[in-house]
């Protein structure tokens, strides 16, 4: 099957007035041109919360930039009697894509989908006991790809139906990224599977991968294995190694996405140093493509005894911002304390630090 990768964006926009001349019949008409309409939750971005697993489903909170405050259980609320059921799954991945928050549950849960500038609902896979669900990468506006703990799925995306699964790898696969040519998948079994986009065939597979992926403004997609940070070229698929001061761990103990993120602005990459294959750890480091002394000591340590809790790292490139949850460490009401934090993605600085209060467990954020 040939997968068109189409590369129009959908825009949401409000037309202007059509102006016409009654001077003349065949004037031509003069048509402004389209204006894209500020949503709700356009100005800021996303945190996936998996919450207190057995006692919820998770929750999406929503970062106003404008204000500085989060909103909490957006979905939920503009959702009436609408979540993420059912119970017994947890929330752990989201991504946007063609203007739509794509919401992935574990444990047999569903994936929900809603307008990302609303979060009003327009679609979701329901849970099942068929499926058990990872996470989501879109190819066009038809198709999109499901990585589940039983392969990768080809989704119908206008449908929201599974058409069929890829051949060529199994078992439990996690993170995925798209390409122009490729699209990188890992597998908790085979480290990197690459497919062609052409026809969902294999291209490439490379062992020993640890985690990933992402892409920097040059092109490059990084990801990891054990102790180095790995460069692939998206078109020949050749790769080179930088040697990082600490260890990688796979994230498929009890799944999360990979705590890796990159730079839209600069060809640099920022990974959590993680304690284990939990999560943990303080540290953030910053590779500078081409600067092994960036790799020297880390960009950004965690404030007071704050810990990370699985991916709780991303980039807001509207701002040009590393933004973090912590945690305090330990277990019981020590977890209830989160805190999102907002640094200067060029120096490390801290800007900003927003408490909040419960038993979220942020998962990872989602942008726009």
């Amino acid at each position: 099957m040939k997968i068109t990768n189409f590369k129009g964006i959908v825009l949401a926009t409000i037309l202007s007035a059509t102006l016409f001349s009654c001077a003349k019949d065949n004037e031509p008409q003069v048509i402004t041109d389209p204006i894209e309409v500020p949503g709700k939750y356009d100005n800021g971005f996303f945190i996936i919360h998996e919450g207190w697993y057995g006692h919820g489903t998770g929750s999406v909170s929503f970062y106003d930039a404008a204000s500085g405050t989060l909103k909490d259980s957006v979905f939920q609320k503009e959702n009436e009697g609408k979540g993420f059921e059912p119970a017994s799954s947890t929330v752990q991945y989201g991504t946007v894509f063609n203007k739509k928050l794509y919401v992935v549950s574990k444990v047999k849960g569903p994936v929900v989908v809603a307008d990302a500038k609303t979060m009003k609902e327009v679609g979701r896979i329901p849970g099942s006991a068929d499926y058990d669900w990872r996470a989501f990468v879109g190819i066009d506006e038809n198709n999109g790809l499901l990585s589940s703990t039983d392969g990768i799925y080809l989704i119908n995306l206008k449908t929201l139906k599974p058409v069929f699964k890829l051949i060529g790898t199994k078992g439990q696969i996690g993170d995925m990224l798209k390409t122009d040519k490729y699209i990188y998948t890992l597998s908790q079994s085979e480290g990197a599977v690459i497919y062609n986009i052409s026809d969902l065939s294999v291209q490439k597979k490379i062992a020993g991968v640890s985690t990933g992926f992402v892409k920097t403004p040059d092109g490059k997609v990084w990801f990891t294995a054990g102790k180095n940070l790995i460069k692939s070229d998206p078109i020949t698929l050749e790769t080179e190694s930088i040697e990082l001061p600490f260890n990688t761990y796979s994230t498929f103990g009890a799944w999360f996405s990979s705590p890796i993120i990159a730079s839209t602005k600069e060809n640099a990459v920022f990974m959590i140093k993680s304690s284990n294959g939990w999560g943990g750890g303080q540290d953030i480091y910053k590779y500078v493509s081409g600067n092994p002394g960036s790799l020297d000591k880390p960009f950004i340590t965690a404030t007071d005894k704050q810990v990370y809790y699985k991916k709780n790292l991303g980039y807001y490139a509207q701002a040009d911002q590393i933004v973090t949850t912590t945690m305090l460490p330990g277990f019981g009401a020590n977890s209830e304390s989160n805190y999102l934090n907002i640094y200067d993605a060029k120096t490390g600085a801290l800007n900003k630090t927003v408490p909040f209060k419960g038993y979220y467990f942020p998962a990872m954020f989602a942008f726009h």
